[in-house]
């Protein structure tokens, strides 16, 4: 990422019809990104050049890298008319690294399959990943991951007060691997008789014996997982 004394973007209070916001490759350093006070309504399929993506989204990260900066989501309404979509949509890989931050917060989604969906994701570095006090009024998971998850080198993932009639709260569809002092924090989620976490037949677990998981206050139908999630890791 180039270097930077300081850039602020802001999307606020906008009405989008069909339209979508897009954040594509590194960041300048110490960039400060804000998404609030939108209202959106979505009966199109979006095409964006040079990639396979056809989806209905709001916000699109395209291979996004953020560097000592923050990105945040706030209090977006957004609707789609055509089912399938993704609220916010991570293609290529979302990295957050050097103190970074990304939240997604006081969101409302309907019409949509999944709140997030991100095909690689690494937090590193001191920086967290977090999704706070969102609603889904239908849907198949608030978070979808794709490919290879990371939480490493004193970072946080953080799943806090989400509610939404889902399938499940956390679909992990390859390798998670969370180490160095590092913290997975969901608590207070309420996905009525979803599961909290699905993995594929292809997941693999990885929590070293540093790193924290808290799993309180959620309601749910079930965990989504035949034994216990820190047997199933490697270390933890």
């Amino acid at each position: 990422a180039a270097e930077s004394a300081g850039v602020l973007i802001r999307v606020s209070q906008t009405v989008m019809r069909s339209s979508v916001v897009v954040f594509v490759f590194a960041l300048p350093q110490h960039c400060d990104i804000a998404v609030t006070e939108v209202d959106a309504v979505q009966s199109s399929i979006l095409f964006w050049p040079d990639t396979v993506s056809k989806r209905l989204s709001v916000v699109m990260l395209d291979d996004v890298e953020l560097t000592a900066s923050s990105l945040l989501v706030s209090n977006v309404k957004a609707y789609a008319s055509r089912y399938r979509g993704f609220g916010l949509y991570s293609i290529g890989t979302l990295t957050l690294v050097g103190g970074s931050s990304l939240y997604v917060r006081y969101c409302s989604f309907g019409g949509y399959k999944h709140l997030f969906h991100v095909n690689v994701l690494s937090v590193r570095d001191h920086s967290v990943f977090a999704l706070l006090n969102n609603t889904m009024s239908s849907g198949t998971s608030l978070l979808y991951q794709c490919l290879e998850f990371g939480v490493l080198e004193h970072s946080v993932l953080r799943m806090v007060g989400n509610r939404g009639f889902v399938s499940n709260a956390i679909f992990a569809g390859d390798s998670w691997t969370v180490r160095e002092s590092s913290w997975l924090d969901w608590r207070d989620n309420d996905v009525g008789v979803g599961a909290i976490f699905h993995k594929s037949e292809y997941t693999s677990i990885l929590i070293d014996d540093s790193s924290v998981v808290t799993l309180t206050g959620c309601k749910v139908g079930s965990t989504g997982l035949s034994e216990p999630l820190l047997s199933l890791a490697d270390a933890g």
